[in-house]
């Protein structure tokens, strides 16, 4: 009798093992986020909204932004950055 109910015990065991096993999980590459940003982004990137005009800046404007440019180059990269602000206070 007791081989029999350490056998139905077992049995029993097993069973309710299988039962509460955890499902296999199959990974699948997620596809990609359909978020307003990204959407936002590809159209972006790909021209989609892309103005039909020419943009210009005028000769004065472009000269300035040139200028500004050049005068970028007179000061040297500091080797670190320590400041916690970026105001000059």
């Amino acid at each position: 009798m007791k081989k029999l109910t350490t056998a139905c015990f077992f049995i029993a065991s097993m069973t309710s093992a299988t039962v509460f096993a955890e499902p296999e999980v199959i990974y699948t590459e997620n596809p990609a986020p359909q978020t307003a940003t990204h959407r936002l982004l590809e159209m972006q990137r790909s021209g989609q909204n892309a103005s039909t005009e020419e943009q210009h800046l005028s000769g004065k404007v472009s000269t300035e932004v040139y200028n500004r440019y050049v005068r970028s180059f007179s000061q040297s990269i500091p080797d670190s950055f320590i400041e916690d602000t970026f105001t000059e206070e």
